[in-house]
Order: C-alpha cells, then structure tokens, then sequence
C-alpha cells in the first residue's frame, strides 16, 4: 500500500507543478501548486508514514520496531498539508501561498538530503534509493521552490 501511496504523491505533485508552472506569468497565483503539491501531498504523506507505517518502513529500508520517528514525519507533512488547503482555499495573498510552498519545499529538500546521506553512507550502495527517493525528491523540492521564489 506505501508503494501505491507513494507513486499516487508523485502524480499528484507533479500535477501541482505542473500547474504551477502553467501560472508562472506575471503575477502568478499558485492555487494549484499549493493544493495540490503542498496540501494532497502533505495529506498523502501523513497517511503513507502514520497509517501504513510498517509497508513505507519496508518500502525505505528502515523498518523498526519503534516507528515514533515516522509518526513524527507523518504529523510534520499533515501540517504541511492543512496549511496548503488553508493557503490555497479563499482570498489568500499569493505571496502566502508562495511561502507555504518554499516551506514544504525547504522541508522536502532536507528529507532527500537526508535520503542522499543515506545512499552515500549504505553498503553496499541502493542504486534503488537514489532513483526513487534522493532524485525525484531533489527535482521536486526545487521546482516548488523556484515557482515559489518566482512568486515572491
């Protein structure tokens, strides 16, 4: 179930990115790029690692008997995610939605870093690790945080 969980986050983060680049005018609004990039993923993210706890362990690695710390990243990624519903919903400021957005990016970029830590310091080497959790959380963090930047 994390693994469906975890290919349904990507597509819907890249729908959001994708959308966010198609308001990347003038004054872009980033409605989009929030709810979905920041507030269903965030949402998925939550369910992945609190609810389905012991398949993402599995699925990352790192199964353990005291999942405390993926809780922890679940709550983290639901308070992510309520803020970009409540960002993306109403007459927010854009620039509020650009902040939501660098701050879940800044928060998913520390995670691959830490990923990236990981594939560096295993033996033997994930090859694995790298393409499915370093690189794709690498592109998206920074192309949320660029549409971000942009907006501010």
């Amino acid at each position: 179930m994390a693994l469906f969980l975890m290919i349904l986050t990507y597509c819907v983060g890249g729908a959001g990115v994708f959308f966010g680049f198609g308001d990347s005018g003038p004054t872009p609004d980033l409605k989009m790029l929030t709810m979905l990039s920041v507030g269903v993923v965030g949402a998925l993210s939550f369910v992945r690692h609190v609810v389905f706890h012991r398949s993402d362990a599995k699925r990352m690695g790192w199964e353990t008997d005291r999942p405390d710390w993926m809780f922890e990243v679940g709550f983290a990624n639901l308070a992510f995610g309520l803020m970009g519903f409540v960002a993306a919903s109403g007459a927010w400021d854009p620039k509020t939605r650009a902040l939501v957005v660098l701050g879940y990016a800044a928060y998913l970029f520390q995670a691959a870093l830490l990923h990236l830590y990981r594939f560096a310091t295993d033996r033997p080497r994930s090859m694995a690790r790298l393409w499915r959790s370093v690189l794709p959380a690498m592109l998206f963090s920074g192309m949320m945080a660029w549409l971000a930047l942009a907006a501010l």
